[in-house]
């Protein structure tokens, strides 16, 4: 090959060469054009649609109500939280107030707040509403249900001050009675009688701390022991445990079983089934007179357990039936001194049956007595027969108790 022969190939690969790298950084400027962000980013500046995605799934996942709006009150973006406290309505901004407090933000271009009331249907609620500007002509706004926080509040002040009550009442008591004995000198027998009042205030006492026990342990949230149980041997271990209340009052409380055999196995806490279980029981009987019968009833029920608890005692007033799930709610109050309650049994009932996947329902009628019927789902695997306990053979033994078949 010639000289000039080997010149002509190293141009021509020199200008190949050139054209590649040319072609190379026009194809990279384009990559780069196309990988740019060109979409306006929620909260201002550009970005790619797999940020602005992002950035939505974010949003979607706060509790609080939230959304971004231009200068106008044009909704960009929302979340789920602000539809559903009423201020969004098919993406569109519905409450003037919002839409107001907005445009001051905008304008001043600083933070702006106010606590609203909104009204979503026949519904009014109070919220807190912040607005903050975030450039790019948008605005944030934040919006907390002050309601709740209200509610909460109320509710933990209500507590506090019942329970100070609660406590006082038998404390003060017990200082009374206290007193008197000093004061009575060598009088046994007065020694004796007010030594029993104190007993009496003692045990109402202990009571009124076992049922804070036990609310403290309904509002602990982590999981609780599930097992499979016969719905007949919670009720067995109910009637059992309350066999000193029914012997002060000379109630016979009777379990029925009226499933003809049937097993009736739940998955459930059963402690706290039990508990729920005898609280209904303990009310059936505190609220009848002395010397009445009080049954409890199991049996199944589409594919459910049901246990009814059955009184004819002095009934509920209609108006009535809802309260009595509330914390310290008595409906006779003097009666419910008399007997020692505490106006918790039937609210921490509700609890557990509740948080066990129960309902609970009540019949009443002033004069004639109360139903309280509770339905359990049956688990999916049952036993086959069920495997009766000790529980069962000393409550079958229990004077004054009968099992029905």
């Amino acid at each position: 090959m010639t000289v000039s022969a080997v010149i002509a190939v190293a141009l021509t690969a020199a200008v190949v060469l050139a054209i590649a790298s040319v072609c190379a950084y026009r194809a990279g400027r384009a990559y780069e054009r196309d990988r740019s962000p060109r979409m306006p980013a929620l909260f201002g500046g550009f970005a790619d649609a797999d940020s602005i995605d992002g950035e939505r799934r974010m949003l979607a996942m706060l509790e609080e109500a939230v959304l971004i709006a231009d200068a106008h009150g044009n909704i960009l973006t929302a979340n789920a939280a602000a539809e559903t406290c009423g201020i969004v309505t098919d993406g569109h901004l519905t409450d003037d107030g919002v839409r107001g407090l907005i445009a001051d933000a905008a304008t001043a271009q600083s933070e702006a707040a106010a606590e609203l009331a909104v009204t979503d249907g026949a519904r009014m609620r109070r919220i807190a509403v912040r607005a903050q500007p975030i450039g790019d002509g948008r605005t944030a706004v934040v919006c907390a249900d002050t309601g709740r926080r209200r509610d909460a509040e109320r509710m933990r002040r209500e507590f506090v001050t019942n329970v100070s009550h609660e406590l006082k009442t038998p404390v003060g008591a017990i200082m009374l009675l206290a007193e008197t004995i000093d004061d009575a000198g060598d009088d046994v027998e007065m020694i004796r009688h007010f030594a029993g009042r104190i007993g009496t205030e003692a045990k109402r006492l202990d009571g009124l701390v076992r049922r804070l026990i036990e609310l403290g342990r309904m509002q602990d949230d982590g999981a609780r022991e599930q097992r499979l149980v016969d719905v007949r041997d919670v009720v067995a271990g109910a009637i059992a445990d309350t066999d000193v209340a029914a012997a002060v009052r000379h109630t016979d409380v009777r379990m029925r079983d009226d499933a003809a055999g049937v097993p009736l196995t739940v998955a459930v806490d059963a402690g706290g089934m039990r508990t729920a279980v005898k609280n209904l029981v303990e009310n059936a009987i505190h609220y009848s007179p002395e010397h009445a019968s009080v049954t409890v009833a199991v049996d199944a029920v589409d594919g459910a357990a049901r246990i009814r608890v059955v009184d004819h005692g002095v009934g509920i007033p209609p108006a009535l039936q809802q309260r009595i799930f509330e914390r310290f709610y008595r409906v006779d109050p003097a009666r419910s001194r008399l007997t020692g309650g505490t106006g918790l049994g039937l609210s921490i009932a509700r609890h557990h049956i509740l948080a066990n996947g129960g309902k609970m329902d009540v019949w009443s009628k002033p004069g004639e007595g109360s139903t309280f019927t509770v339905v359990m789902p049956l688990a999916s695997q049952a036993p086959p027969t069920r495997t009766r306990s000790l529980e069962d053979d000393t409550h079958s033994r229990r004077r004054g108790r009968t099992i029905l078949s």
